[in-house]
């Protein structure tokens, strides 16, 4: 009897094993997914990079750049004057095809252009700003900078997106 008893109670803890056992692996597999399993994964929204080839194409989009880097990165102050993104600028070419100026407001008219503008000249790839120093009688101050080192420059600040935003609050105006 003793046999029987220990025969029938391992086999009923092994049907106890098995069902447990059985039980435990179906309710793992068929489980609903957990919440952090669940959690949806957003985009994160890139803007391409700029490129000089861009920038060459691009005429707006070269001067958006130039504006922008002389604005946040420059080392000459008065550049500051252009600033208000929401004004937007206005940009004088010459004949010459490489001195440019640069007005604040992309709608200011001739009888408000009353000081020398600031204004940067482009040969090749190089930018040199310049601007008027007011109240002085010294020469422009001057800075040089190559296109690729503004194009990298926006692009590691992430500020492409604004830059790319900025021609539509540029008016160009050609002189022959």
């Amino acid at each position: 009897m003793k046999k029987f008893l220990l025969w029938g109670s391992g086999v009923v803890l092994l049907t106890i094993c098995l069902i447990g056992g059985w039980s435990f692996r179906t309710k793992t597999t068929t489980s609903q997914p957990t919440a952090a399993k669940v959690q949806t994964h957003h985009k994160k929204k890139t803007t391409k990079p700029l490129t000089l080839t861009e920038l060459k194409r691009h005429d707006t989009l070269a001067y958006s750049s130039i504006i922008y880097y002389a604005i946040k990165y420059g080392k000459i102050q008065r550049w500051q004057e252009l600033s208000d993104f929401s004004l937007g600028w206005q940009v004088e070419s010459y004949s010459s095809k490489s001195k440019y100026l640069v007005w604040p407001d992309q709608n200011i008219k001739d009888e408000a252009k009353q000081l020398a503008p600031n204004w940067f000249k482009l040969q090749g790839s190089t930018v040199t700003y310049h601007s008027f120093v007011v109240l002085s009688f010294q020469d422009d101050m001057t800075a040089k900078v190559s296109l690729t080192t503004i194009i990298n420059r926006i692009n590691r600040e992430h500020a492409e997106a604004k830059v790319r935003q900025m021609p539509t609050r540029l008016t160009v105006i050609r002189h022959h």
